[in-house]
């Protein structure tokens, strides 16, 4: 964060930073293969190393051999997917739940990812956290990438002093070339490669956020 001055808005990232739900998509993702007929499987791990990727790109990126897929495996991974979400859900880190109830009471809250559409609606909707969110976007709405969408948001909600919380180098980087701060959710799935405020859960992040400008 610049100085000491208090954000005018926090925007999150969601994988990694807010739940996980990794496991629930690695045996969607499973269960589409078999359907396939498809040897290659997909393991948690690497759900979680590709967080932060759009959806054709983490297929690409785990699955080469079905390169480039078409656009029936993307929708079976795509549907079956959906369904394990649906039927487990993710995990909330912990503090997650409170500390947004709380921090929406101090700031305009908003949510961008590279996930698709109704992912995000999902996420919203299963944990009853749509009423803490101002707004947000994601790439299986609106296509961008992740530095367009913070611009676009930051013009649309006239944002002079967000910050992106993030888990990612891409975030720190997509934050950058937004001109926005960035603080690393450093309880997540990945990590940056330079220093950057950092906080170990979101009990810490919350309290931060929190303080008094003075202490901030």
């Amino acid at each position: 964060m610049s100085g000491l001055n208090r954000p005018d808005a926090l925007i999150f990232d969601l994988d990694g930073t807010l739940w996980d739900a990794a496991v629930p998509t690695a045996r969607g993702w499973n269960q589409a293969l078999e359907m396939l007929e498809v040897e290659e499987r997909v393991s948690v791990q690497g759900i979680r190393s590709v967080a932060g990727t759009p959806f054709e790109g983490c297929v690409e990126i785990l699955l080469p051999g079905l390169c480039p897929p078409t656009e029936a495996t993307l929708r079976s991974l795509d549907d079956c997917e959906k369904a394990a979400i649906i039927e487990s859900g993710g995990s909330l880190f912990s503090g997650v739940d409170p500390g947004l109830r709380s921090l929406a009471l101090a700031y305009p809250l908003f949510v961008v990812s590279n996930c698709q559409d109704w992912y995000l609606d999902l996420f919203l909707t299963r944990n009853g956290l749509r009423e803490c969110f101002a707004g947000g976007d994601c790439n299986g709405k609106s296509g961008l990438d992740k530095a367009e969408m913070l611009r676009r948001l930051a013009l649309d909600h006239n944002l002079r002093s967000a910050v992106y919380v993030g888990d990612t180098q891409g975030d720190l980087e997509a934050a950058r070339d937004a001109g926005m701060d960035f603080a690393l959710a450093g309880y997540g799935f990945g990590s940056v490669a330079e220093p950057v405020l950092r906080f170990g859960s979101f009990g810490d992040l919350t309290a931060h956020y929190l303080a008094e400008p003075s202490t901030m």
